[in-house]
């Protein structure tokens, strides 16, 4: 847990506030900010999803553990470059680095604090892990608000700093996860937990569109609502403070477990809050919108690694779909932000925020709803199979 903290703060620096760093330090422009989210997304899924297979081909040479200090000590020796090279290449060659480190890196750690555990007790882990990590986001981006005002890219520096301390956390760890009971697996997933699995696979890399292509525009939304550049980044944790609530509730009541209704929930709020971020005419109506987008992205994001690793045994490989499609969704949603922000290019200078906006919110709304429509077919087949219609799960 304490590893999963200082990691953190690279996924605050790298996915949330690299466009603040990029905006701020590095003079990009939005086009240059989602170009470089989309090379981000595209990234990770590629090493994500080669996690599994890596650590099977690396057997009996360099241990999980090993992995993991390995991926700690090149991050800590790449995030010293912005202070000692400038110009926009040290970022995007920062963000490429730590960003395919990161994927390997997750679906290791989530099968260490999965690995042995079931049903409740695994709940209680999942919740103990999304808490703490969540909650260093949270404060991470707190605290590099007076960085971005008078020098972004120290918190590069910062995410290398608590990646060295990370490697000593490593001498606590045992060489590989724990041994997993498949007799008491079995036993812990319900009836429609396939169907879950399927439904919030769908969720959550649509979850990462929203999040993907709303992180880089907030810079601009902030800037024509006028705040001021110290409040950036503490507004912008509002939405991570109230992710963090909504994993406290679920970690502390398991009433939600095989559950449709909690899907559902969690995919009405997460698009109603995007909507009105980006298109919110005040600052209290953005607070609202993040308070709906960081409550939804807390529901679908728990119930997605739950019913994953119940599924799929907290085995590396099921980490990594988790993290590949965390990964898809980082992808597309900042190829949605290029699309809507080109088909607004002819709007009046004082209409093209409201316009960009618009179309932002347009294209990511489509592919939310093709995607709501695919994870409506998984809960269509569970309640055929209820009522006897259909084939079990």
């Amino acid at each position: 847990m304490v590893l999963t903290a200082l990691a953190s703060v690279g996924t605050a620096v790298i996915w949330n506030g690299i466009a603040f760093v990029a905006k701020h330090d590095y003079g990009f422009n939005k086009r240059q900010t989602l170009l470089m989210y989309l090379l981000i997304g595209v990234v990770y899924v590629v090493g994500a999803l080669s996690t599994g297979p890596l650590t099977r081909k690396l057997k009996g040479t360099v241990s999980s553990r090993g992995l993991l200090a390995v991926i700690l000590i090149i991050q800590s020796a790449v995030c010293i470059t912005p202070i000692l090279f400038d110009g926009q290449w040290v970022l995007w060659m920062v963000a490429g680095v730590n960003i395919l480190l990161a994927a390997f890196f997750w679906p290791t750690v989530e099968s260490y604090t999965t690995a042995g555990r079931h049903g409740d007790e695994m709940r209680r882990a999942i919740g103990w892990f999304n808490l703490i990590w969540m909650a260093a986001v949270a404060g991470t981006m707190l605290s590099i608000a007076p960085l971005i005002e008078h020098g972004a890219r120290l918190a590069i520096v910062g995410l290398g700093g608590a990646s060295a301390l990370g490697v000593v956390t490593l001498r606590w760890f045992r060489p590989s996860p724990g041994a997993h009971d498949e007799g008491r697996r079995q036993a812990s997933v319900g009836a429609e937990y396939r169907r879950l699995l399927h439904s919030a696979r769908v969720l959550l890399p649509l979850s990462y569109v929203l999040m993907a292509a709303m992180s880089p525009l907030l810079p601009y939304l902030f800037q024509r609502l006028q705040l001021d550049v110290f409040w950036e980044t503490p507004t912008a944790a509002t939405w991570m403070t109230m992710r963090v609530a909504a994993v406290g509730l679920m970690w502390h009541f398991g009433f939600w477990h095989g559950r449709w209704g909690t899907l559902l929930l969690g995919g009405l709020a997460m698009t109603g809050g995007f909507a009105l971020v980006v298109l919110g005419p005040n600052v209290a109506m953005m607070l609202l919108g993040f308070a709906s987008f960081g409550a939804g992205l807390g529901i679908v994001y728990y119930a997605a690694l739950y019913y994953a690793m119940s599924v799929g045994g907290a085995q590396i490989d099921a980490g990594g779909k988790h993290e590949a499609l965390i990964g898809t969704g980082n992808a597309i949603g900042p190829a949605a932000g290029l699309i809507g922000i080109t088909f607004a290019r002819g709007a009046p200078g004082d209409e093209l925020q409201m316009a960009e906006g618009v179309a932002v919110v347009t294209v990511v709304c489509v592919i939310t709803l093709l995607g709501a429509v695919a994870a409506f077919g998984p809960y269509l087949k569970a309640r055929r199979a209820r009522n006897g219609d259909g084939a079990g799960s």
